[in-house]
């Protein structure tokens, strides 16, 4: 006999898989952005955050038909915490990227998935698959890669706060599985919240132009905003551990849409890394596609 449900939980991981990848496509769009932002990283976090905040209020308020305060009781402690270690997180991002070489960041970051994967087994009881972690490994050397031999010249403050990044990403992934059955939306409000607050004694608000007051809003709301929903949306299907994986998408993507849109052109290894890790993510998606096999009952 063939358990009940077994099709639709496998439709269902499968969506969780798009849902995130999304989010990371939406991640990616960031760094070009930012490239064409005049003002420094603390003014673009402030009013990126602030965005955040309003787009994901708007949010929230027409999915609970305003019930802004019974949709925050709903979500709990967890949406406070998640949202509080992604916010660190970002800021973490920002300044890592300003303080060593983008090549340190990136094979640091890179740990993440394994990071979440540890803590996701050892506070939610999560096992991952060994072909999760063959494939996470194929990714992190991919990783490896695109950064090749620009690693090594980064300041130990740089670096730090990039394990840092990884370390609280990995964090919050974990605490929006332990809510999986919640709708954890109110989490990206309180994440932009937690950011606008954090940064605003070191932004500089009333320096930015409009044009780049519009660029930030436009960052806030569709590529931070709706990739953190689509993404968290992922998480209430996937592992933490996948999820991690997944994420790594933003840092192959980013310097595509550069090289397209600005004409910075990666070196053929930093391609070669690129191609390695889509290969490993589109391989763990098409592994979790596969259906489930049917229970059997009886002799």
């Amino acid at each position: 006999m063939t358990a009940p449900g077994a099709g639709d939980a496998s439709r269902e991981h499968l969506a969780g898989v798009l849902c995130a990848a999304s989010g990371a496509v939406a991640w990616s769009l960031g760094a070009l952005i930012i490239r064409l932002i005049e003002v420094d990283a603390w003014t673009i976090l402030f009013w990126r955050s602030l965005s955040i905040t309003l787009g994901a209020l708007a949010l929230v308020l027409a999915m609970n038909r305003g019930a802004l305060f019974a949709a925050i009781r709903a979500s709990g402690w967890g949406a406070a915490v998640a949202g509080l270690t992604m916010a660190v997180s970002m800021m973490l991002y920002v300044n890592s990227i300003t303080r060593t070489s983008v090549a340190n960041s990136l094979i640091l970051l890179s740990t993440n998935p394994f990071m979440a994967a540890i803590l996701a087994w050892g506070f939610l009881g999560e096992r991952v698959p060994a072909r999760t972690w063959a494939i996470m490994a194929v990714a992190l050397a991919g990783m490896a890669a695109m950064v090749g031999d620009s690693v090594g010249g980064g300041a130990w403050l740089g670096d730090t706060l990039a394990i840092g990044c990884a370390a609280t990403f990995a964090v919050t992934m974990v605490v929006l599985r332990r809510f999986k059955h919640v709708d954890m939306t109110p989490q990206v409000m309180m994440a932009g919240l937690w950011a606008t607050v954090l940064v605003f004694p070191l932004a500089a608000p009333l320096t930015a132009s409009a044009r780049d007051i519009l660029l930030c809003v436009f960052m806030g709301i569709f590529s931070l905003g709706l990739g953190m929903v689509l993404f968290v949306r992922g998480l209430r299907s996937i592992s933490a551990a996948e999820a991690g994986l997944i994420s790594m998408l933003e840092s192959i993507l980013a310097p595509i849409w550069v090289w397209i849109a600005l004409g910075e052109r990666p070196r053929p290894l930093a391609l070669l890394g690129g191609v390695i890790v889509l290969g490993a993510v589109a391989a763990q998606a098409l592994l979790s596609a596969r259906p489930q096999k049917p229970a059997q009952v009886g002799p």
